[in-house]
């Protein structure tokens, strides 16, 4: 056992034995649910013509729906290192899934790029305190169903993060690689239902103990490959027809398998009886992906992999009984690092990690508050993909972003540009205002670079070998 992982535990422990009976007692169970490349506007109850979610647009209407909700980065690995430590990128150094630049078995394209690349972590690092290790110690039972993709290697998977029981699989939706026993699922179990039986049983276990519980459920679907259970593909094939082509009929029947088991969690609580004391959250690590007519992300600007809105917007759902008033909605901009305080708070528990940079919603979601203190939020995104042989270039370059509530701008460090859109009156970002607003471009460009500096982001260092 490593050093930095004996010292957590040992940490753990003795902050647990603090933990009084009368105060467990009043603590809610947890289940945090959070979908794969599932975009802002998925969901049938925000218009999508072609999804059905019922039993999500259930749980929307029995709690609190954020409007302007946003992931921590528009792709998996960055989005989930920020959730499970309440950080933003430059705190953790996740800022990509792969470095294309430097991909194995193709040629180095390192020096086709303008500045030193920042160092990408391969893994969430030992020394954080996860949210799974924060509650642990404030005497949660915790279990991690689904995808982690914060490291592969048995050293960083959720055991060493926190978590009691895992079970892990991210890479196929059908004959999945478990990590318990190396296990492959048999063809025919759909991975999304496995880890959802897995945590029924884990819960079931938890309320049999009397142990409050923090479920992590970060289910595979909608991500690709495109694999849906024939059932379903069968279904949406008949509603379509030949109005959409066939990643779209996948891609809808996937997304009713993930409503069909956010329906079977939340019917499990009422079973067990505890519905009346369990916070349930929902959300998305990112945008959707590319699709026909941007099915995912309605009339948002893009898709996952961009820095545009319907890259980083995400669906955003609360639901606790009695806590969190039922059909309610609000507009603060929430993003992915306000989980961590706001489990902390709801599960009175100590703030395991030493540095939080999002806020706690808490009193946004019981109705203590309709905002929070002004706040700006930022996105620091050094990552280079598709790159042009022919004329040298990436389509996609470094990129930094800053959004105070109305106005936003993306900062191309690469080619000394910025483009400004106000999202009040422009949520779609068809117009770019930089030029028509130097003044409102300028003040926000200083607030991001002083927000870089102040975070210690990595510096723009000139490559030395780059060539064009």
């Amino acid at each position: 056992m490593s050093g930095s992982k004996m010292i957590k535990r040992i940490l753990i422990l003795a902050i647990s034995c603090f933990i009084s009976i009368s105060a467990a007692a009043k603590q809610p169970n947890i289940v945090f649910i959070l979908a794969d490349d599932l975009g802002a506007h998925t969901l049938s109850s925000d218009g999508n013509p072609i999804m059905e979610t019922p039993h999500l647009d259930k749980f929307a209407n029995e709690g609190m729906k954020f409007t302007r909700a946003y992931a921590n980065a528009s792709t998996c690995k960055p989005s989930r290192a920020a959730i499970m430590s309440g950080q933003y990128a430059p705190r953790t150094s996740i800022y990509r899934v792969v470095d294309r630049h430097k991909m194995k078995g193709k040629p180095d394209l390192s020096n086709s790029i303008k500045f030193k690349v920042p160092p990408n972590a391969s893994h969430l690092a030992l020394e954080n305190v996860t949210i799974a290790e924060s509650l642990k110690s404030a005497g949660y039972t915790t279990g991690h169903f689904g995808k982690w993709h914060l490291e592969q290697y048995k050293n960083y998977l959720p055991d060493t993060q926190g978590f009691d029981v895992s079970y892990e699989s991210h890479k196929a939706h059908f004959a999945a690689k478990i990590n318990v026993d190396q296990k492959i699922l048999a063809e025919d179990v759909y991975v999304g239902d496995y880890m959802t039986d897995k945590a029924i049983e884990f819960m079931s276990q938890a309320v049999a103990k009397k142990q409050p519980f923090f479920t992590y459920l970060p289910y595979f679907l909608i991500h690709k490959p495109t694999e849906s259970k024939a059932e379903d593909v069968a279904y949406f094939q008949k509603k379509l027809g030949n109005d959409y082509d066939q990643t779209t009929i996948q891609v809808a029947a996937m997304t009713k398998a993930l409503d069909d088991n956010v329906a079977r969690v939340l019917t499990t609580l009422k079973e067990l009886g505890v519905d009346d004391n369990t916070l349930v959250i929902f959300t998305s690590d990112n945008g959707g992906y590319k699709m026909q007519d941007n099915i995912l992300n309605g009339d948002l600007r893009t898709y996952k992999g961009e820095v545009y809105e319907g890259g980083l917007r995400v669906p955003f759902l609360a639901r606790y009984p009695g806590k969190i008033k039922p059909g309610s909605t609000n507009s603060e901009m929430v993003m992915g690092i306000d989980i961590y305080p706001t489990l902390m708070a709801f599960a009175q528990a100590q703030l395991g990690q030493k540095v939080l940079d999002g806020e706690n919603l808490m009193p946004l979601l019981t109705g203590k508050t309709q905002q929070l203190e002004q706040r700006a939020l930022y996105w620091f995104f050094p990552k280079w993909s598709q790159y042009k042989a022919v004329t040298k270039k990436w389509k996609n370059s470094w990129r930094n972003v800053i959004n105070d509530g109305q106005y936003k701008l993306i900062q191309y460090p690469d080619y000394k540009t910025i483009e400004v859109y106000d999202l009040q009156n422009d949520p779609n970002e068809k117009k770019d205002i930089a030029k028509i607003y130097p003044e409102i471009a300028q003040r926000l460009e200083k607030q991001l670079n002083q927000w870089k500096l102040a975070i210690s982001a990595h510096k723009e260092i000139p490559n030395p070998n780059y060539s064009e």
